[in-house]
């Protein structure tokens, strides 16, 4: 057996981290203000501490902030996360709580000139190195995409000198040549505070104080900003981060965080696991050991718990498989949690597997493979599918179950042809109003008839023409047919959109949590009592990432051992890092299943770095 605890520890201290607190609470001392770095592992308590010391602000400073027209701001990494800091700070308005891209947008948005004077140069950049490019590089489909590239961006630098005012969604899909892309306002944002003091000032001014939940993935570009500042404006600006380069999972992440933290900062550690039974724990200090040696302690009142390792062809029928496993788990577990697909989380490593398996790929892949919606795609957010998901999906449901006063609901909120301007203007022609909202909804549902299940693009038509809802200002175009030069986002929008809209409702599931399947990356800061870790690279398709290297199953690449010598980061410490995320959402019990053609090779590497014994080993 491995070494493991195999009974409640006694002598363990669970409040061995309490000090951490205390440390922090000490940083914010008016004789000697600190900046610090909080390693906080899995399971740790982090987002605890962070609201504790975020409370004891409150208390300590948060009417003399306010007072001063100031605030605390907290940057974390989704929208879920702000949601859940927001409501256990009871939403005070002391606190600004956002992601990276709504903070830096709400520093800078007011300055729209200089905003258009960053844009102007940054869009001339792009197409100067274009056309160098495009002077040496051959002919062939990427001369003729470079080309496209090239047109399109001197298309929008004509139009930019007229725009009166830019415009960004953090949360969405941005759209014409007055919206800022996200990578945009990261570069632009970072760019303005790393070289104008007067960025730094309003800064350091409006928010005395800015904490970093996951600052492992933190954009780099930020580190180094604040970095900066916190360098310039020592004792008036303190910065404080919490996280484990451990999870960092993002390539956009500041490598080395920990080795760039200056010397004077306060640097707290957490070492205990209040998440994961004892099992899942020793696990995760195995796999921690082949990268940086870091140990967590699992609680004295932690249960044993249990791990699995299920190794397959990779040209097994993989339901089936996962299946099996589940049963397996069950039986060995005593949980009968296994038997029901929905009280267990299956990680799988990429957003298209999950479209596959549950059956939305005609959707998702043509939004996918042309990496022009990126954060939009993966949180359900590209205008059109957001119309379709929140309005149209719940009013055929709504229609369907034959709950009348639910489909007048939806109506009344979201259509234009009942909205208050229309019913006040024709005040004495509400009836035809009303039948003619009436007219729309039927026709709309009239593409069900018959058991028939219409296409995205049938639906978009029909509330187009009717005037149901409101449509994108793209809407024209994806509808129409395609032609030369168009934008690629309204190629792959078409394409997708041909699908079924079941598979929009199978995809709206997959976002918005309703499904079984997550990705390794997605559910960082999660926990769940029954955790299955999908390994499989042929499905992947990735180069980032890589398991069958990490066990074994594949050799090294010469640029794999070259960053090795150089101590740069490889597609095996990468996925380490991201073995260590997915097993570590584990609560109670884990199965790994890794689908390769080299069981052996897979089973010795998980024998010789012990990760799991012989008898936690199973191959199918």
């Amino acid at each position: 057996m491995l070494d493991s605890t195999l009974m409640k520890n006694e002598s363990i201290d669970d409040h061995v981290d309490d000090h951490v607190d205390q440390e922090i609470q000490a940083c914010f001392s008016k004789e000697n203000p600190k900046c610090f770095f909080v390693f906080a592992g899995a399971g740790s308590g982090k987002t605890r501490s962070l609201i504790s010391i975020l409370t004891f602000l409150d208390k300590e400073r948060g009417e003399s902030l306010m007072m001063n027209g100031k605030q605390i701001a907290v940057i974390t990494y989704t929208n879920a996360a702000c949601d859940e800091i927001s409501r256990r700070l009871h939403y005070k308005p002391i606190f600004s709580v956002s992601t990276i891209h709504s903070f830096l947008w709400e520093l800078v948005k007011t300055y729209q000139t200089d905003i258009k004077e960053w844009v102007r140069q940054s869009i001339e950049e792009e197409i100067s190195k274009l056309e160098k490019k495009q002077a040496k590089g051959r002919g062939g489909k990427t001369g003729e995409k470079r080309a496209e590239d090239i047109k399109r961006k001197k298309e929008r630098l004509e139009k930019i000198e007229k725009v009166k005012k830019f415009s960004y969604n953090p949360n969405g899909d941005n759209v014409g040549y007055d919206s800022l892309s996200h990578n945009e306002v990261i570069k632009m944002s970072t760019d303005f505070i790393m070289r104008e003091p007067t960025m730094q000032n309003i800064l350091v001014t409006k928010y005395p104080i800015l904490l970093i939940d996951e600052s492992q993935d933190t954009k780099k570009e930020l580190i180094d900003a604040l970095l900066d500042v916190c360098k310039k404006h020592t004792g008036k600006f303190i910065v404080g981060m919490f996280g484990d380069t451990m999870q960092r999972i993002y390539t956009d992440g500041k490598e080395n965080l920990a080795n760039c933290i200056p010397d004077d900062w306060v640097k707290p550690t957490k070492v205990m696991n209040h998440r994961s039974a004892t099992r899942i724990v020793d696990l995760a200090n195995a796999i921690r050991s082949t990268v940086d040696g870091q140990k967590q302690k699992a609680r004295s009142d932690a249960d044993i718990g249990m791990v699995r390792l299920f190794i397959a062809s990779s040209t097994a029928e993989q339901d089936s498989i996962e299946e099996k496993v589940a049963q397996t788990m069950a039986t060995d577990t005593g949980d009968d949690g296994w038997k029901d697909k929905t009280a267990y989380k299956s990680l799988i490593l990429e957003h298209h597997m999950a479209a596959s398996r549950f059956g939305f790929s005609n959707l998702y892949m043509p939004l996918n493979d042309s990496k022009k919606f990126d954060t939009a795609l993966r949180n359900g957010s590209i205008t059109e599918l957001s119309i379709l998901a929140k309005i149209v999906l719940p009013l055929v449901k709504a229609y369907q179950e034959k709950n009348d006063f639910e489909v007048a609901k939806i109506v009344r909120k979201h259509s234009p042809l009942l909205n208050k301007k229309t019913l006040v203007a024709k005040a004495d022609d509400q009836a035809e109003i009303l039948q003619k909202a009436e007219n729309a909804v039927e026709s709309l549902m009239e593409l069900w008839s018959g058991n028939k299940i219409p296409s995205c693009l049938d639906v978009l038509r029909s509330i187009r023409d009717t005037g149901l809802f409101e449509v994108s200002s793209r809407t024209e175009d994806i509808l129409a047919e395609q032609y030369e030069g168009e934008s690629q986002k309204v190629i792959a929008l078409r394409k997708a959109l041909s699908a079924s809209f079941s598979e929009l409702e199978r995809y709206s599931l997959y976002v918005t949590d309703g499904t079984t399947f997550a990705t390794h990356q997605g559910v960082k800061g999660l926990e769940f009592p029954r955790v299955m870790v999908i390994m499989d690279d042929a499905q992947a398709r990735g180069f980032l990432f890589s398991y069958e290297k990490l066990f074994g199953a594949k050799a090294k690449t010469d640029t794999d051992s070259q960053n090795e010598r150089e101590g740069k980061d490889t597609s095996i410490t990468r996925t380490a890092r991201l073995f260590y995320v997915a097993c570590t959402r584990a609560q109670n019990s884990l199965a790994v299943v890794a689908y390769t053609e080299n069981a052996d090779s897979v089973k010795s590497t998980a024998l010789s770095n012990n990760w799991f014994s012989e008898e936690e080993i199973i191959v199918l």
